[in-house]
């Protein structure tokens, strides 16, 4: 554990914007802290509880950036989850009394969905235990419309920005915003250093496979604006399908064969023989 804070204080002397150093070292043992529970969550205790289900609502992005699969590989524009299916997701949620985190998103900008703010009030009244979270770039964000997510339900927003140093519509956002309201409010100039490879769509120096336990197919449910439900977040094509929430249940898709599989090899940090998994620096 030493280690891995010393590293994470190398890596933040680095950042481009000293105020982040405090706020990147936090997120940095959070991350690590919460992994070496699940580690124990899956070795010890064997468990495979949902505990983050990402909803990807819309397939767009309005970015490219050199270090993410969208800069290379494109995908439609135009791709929508469809809003019945949305409800569905949730109302299924309920009844397996769902308590943990929800967010919007894998490799989409979220912000350019308008129905977002309807669908963050729906889980806000149905899952009033549940963390409800986004990841952005914030381009399009307002303050008018930060003030809307958070009063229809936002928790926590983690703002990415690419530009070298934040944009002119977020640091206006964080001068109205008091000390109270800025717990919700995460905004940082992005990390080069934190790239990782999304399972093999990114160059990395790193040497694979890895021989080392991934928890994320034992409490993440990923579900693509498809309706795919996908083994991790950085499955960018959806090669490896678990199920679809069109015509299987949750409870259905995660207790299946697929993830069972993943899971029983993942578990012993068997990577080699695994699709995706083998090609992965995460």
């Amino acid at each position: 554990m030493i280690r891995l804070i010393n590293e994470a204080v190398v890596k933040a002397t680095k950042l481009i914007s000293s105020d982040d150093k405090g706020a990147y070292l936090k997120a940095f043992i959070k991350g690590r802290f919460n992994y070496f529970v699940n580690l124990v969550l899956i070795k010890v205790v064997n468990r495979n509880n949902i505990k983050s289900v990402l909803i990807e609502i819309n397939s767009a992005c309005n970015r490219r950036c050199a270090w993410c699969p969208n800069s290379t590989f494109r995908r439609p524009n135009n791709g929508f989850l469809e809003e019945s299916l949305f409800y569905d997701i949730v109302n299924q949620l309920v009844e397996m009394r769902f308590k943990g985190s929800i967010a919007f998103n894998l490799y989409n900008e979220p912000l350019l969905d308008k129905r977002l703010p309807d669908f963050i009030k729906y889980i806000r009244e149905q899952l009033p235990s549940c963390y409800i979270y986004l990841n952005t770039n914030g381009d399009v964000l307002s303050l008018e419309l930060w003030k809307l997510l958070r009063r229809n339900g936002l928790d926590y927003a983690n703002i990415s920005q690419y530009d070298g140093k934040l944009s002119k519509n977020i640091e206006g956002i964080m001068q109205s915003l008091d000390k109270r309201e800025m717990k919700h409010f995460y905004a940082h100039v992005f990390d080069l250093l934190s790239i990782q490879n999304r399972a093999g769509l990114v160059t990395t120096n790193t040497q694979l496979p890895l021989k080392k336990v991934c928890t994320n197919p034992f409490f993440q449910l990923c579900i693509d604006y498809r309706g795919k439900v996908v083994l991790c977040c950085n499955d960018f094509f959806g090669k490896i399908e678990m199920g679809d929430v069109r015509t299987q249940s949750i409870k259905e898709i995660w207790e299946s064969t697929p993830f069972v599989k993943y899971r029983k090899e993942l578990r012993k940090g068997n990577r080699a023989n695994l699709e995706l998994c083998k090609i992965c620096d995460i």
